[in-house]
Parts: C-alpha cells; structure tokens; sequence
C-alpha cells in the first residue's frame, strides 16, 4: 500500500483476544534487541505505531457480518468496529468430534478435547500451578497407542498466556501456538517413533520432544521489496517458559530469544518460502533443509 501510494486512504486496525501487543499465545517475551532487553510487547507497540496500526485488545469476536465485526472485552462491552476489507483467523479450539467403538460406547473422552488427547497431564489446576512437566513428549493417546497427534492436531494440557474472563464469564485469552516449526519438528518425531516401531517389531518411543524444551523461529513480513523490504523476525526458547530454570528472563533463555527488523528478515523469509515448497515436493536432498 506505501509502494502504490495507497496507505493514506486506508485506516488499519488489528482486533486481538490477546492481553498485550506481542503476547502471541505464549505470554509475551523478553528477548533481545541489538543488544538491549526488550519486551516483545514494547517491540510489537513500536512496529504497529510506526506503521500507524491501530489496535484494540482483550477483545473475542463473537460475529462478522458484512462489513461489520461483532466483539465482546474484557470489561464485558459489546462493540462493533466497520471494515471494507477483513480477514479473520479463528480460534484454535478444535472441533466437537465424537467417538464411538465397534461395540457403539462412547470414547470420546479418551480421544478428544477439542483437539487429540495425547501424552499431556491434562488434571485441571490453577494457572499459579502450571508446570513445564505438563506439556507432551511423545504424542502419542494414552488409550490408543496407535494413534500420534503433533503439531496443532494435539490438545495443549492448558494455555501458555495467562487466561482471562470478561465481566460477563466470556473466556478471552489465545490458545498456545503449534504450527509452523513446533509442527515439523513434533511430526519427525512421531514418524521416527513410528518407524522405529515398525522396524523392531514393538512400540519404541526414543525420539521425545516437548514444547517445554523446544525452541521456534517466526518471521513476519513487515514491508514488501527486495531492496526496500522488512521482516519481524523473532526466536524464542523454550516455547512454554519455564520460570524456574529461567526465572530472571520470563521463563526464558535471553541468549536464544532475541528478536530484530530489516531487510534481512525479508530475505530469509522468501528464502525459506522456496526452501519450504521444495522440501514438501521431495525434490534431492530435501532432507537436509530443516524443520
């Protein structure tokens, strides 16, 4: 829009169920930025306001119609806001999947939470009592061990950002992320298992992976160019923070979490688009290009 000389007849606003700028399901971070520690929330406020973005947060949309979205916040205020052009993502709560076995009983509390039930402890407790240990390793449903479901197929033991309710008991929060490099990362993982299973004739389980020990690389686009473009990018880890061995950095390893924007970023990104595209058709020595 800059490029085409547009931007000034637009008015763009980002409406999020997130508490702050930057908390991307994962509670915020503390990273670094050329040097200094800086709160992805005070990057994010700085990045959106450079580009005149507006934002409204702690806010869960409950309908879109034409040209109009319906919201609920925290306070328990039912807005609206008007667009011309939207784009929505949905809420990653899975879906009301029932089961049943050859007998017609059914199962379904041992497969579903909305998402696949795997090897996670899932006992309800408050958020002061969530632990690293909660998270999965293997995958795999503790009923069915047939079944594997990593990436964003499998249910979270609980968010990662501390859950909020509005005044009027509405759950407004964001659901931990699992696609992108935790899903490639826990889908090897799974198919190592699988076919060590295979190949020795009984379950192995070798491979274990969980979010608690896990780090992820994302880079958002935030301008368009080969010469002129800018990316977001940020590294973290782990992705479920653990304050105990990093209680001084917000659960997390200030040397691996780190974020910068540029022209770089722009290069990785569409460097990684291609990589990516040639990984999924297999083409020699796909293997190689990472998760």
């Amino acid at each position: 829009m800059q490029k085409f000389g547009v931007r000034d007849k637009a008015e763009i606003t980002w409406i999020s169920n997130e508490y702050e700028l930057g908390d991307f399901g994962m509670g915020g971070m503390l990273l670094d930025y050329n040097g200094f520690n800086m709160k992805s929330k005070d990057m994010l406020e700085m990045i959106f306001e450079d580009r005149g973005i507006k934002w409204i947060l702690g806010a869960g949309v409950t309908k879109v119609e034409d040209g109009l979205v319906h919201y609920e916040n925290l306070e328990g205020e039912f807005k609206t806001e008007t667009f011309d052009f939207g784009m929505l993502i949905p809420a990653f709560s899975g879906h009301g999947f029932q089961a049943y076995d050859k007998e017609g009983q059914n199962i379904t509390e041992k497969l579903f939470r909305g998402f696949m039930v795997v090897d996670a402890d899932y006992t309800p407790k408050p958020y002061e009592e969530w632990k690293v240990q909660d998270w999965p390793e293997t995958y795999q449903n503790p009923s069915y061990k047939n079944i594997f479901a990593p990436g964003i197929a499998f249910a979270p033991p609980h968010p990662i950002s501390k859950p909020r309710k509005s005044k009027n008991g509405t759950e407004i929060f964001p659901s931990p992320p699992r696609t992108g490099m935790p899903s490639g990362i826990t889908a090897k993982l799974v198919a190592d298992n699988i076919i060590d299973s295979i190949k020795a004739g009984k379950e192995s389980l070798h491979h274990k992976g969980s979010l608690r020990n896990m780090g992820a690389a994302c880079i958002a686009s935030a301008g368009y160019g080969l010469t002129h473009g800018s990316g977001v990018s940020f590294t973290t880890f782990p992705i479920v923070p653990d304050y105990k061995k990093y209680p001084d950095t917000g659960g997390r390893d200030i040397k691996k979490t780190f974020g910068d924007i540029g022209l770089a970023g722009h290069w990785v990104k569409l460097a990684l688009h291609y990589a990516f595209i040639y990984k999924a058709k297999m083409k020699p020595f796909w293997w190689l290009i990472p998760e």
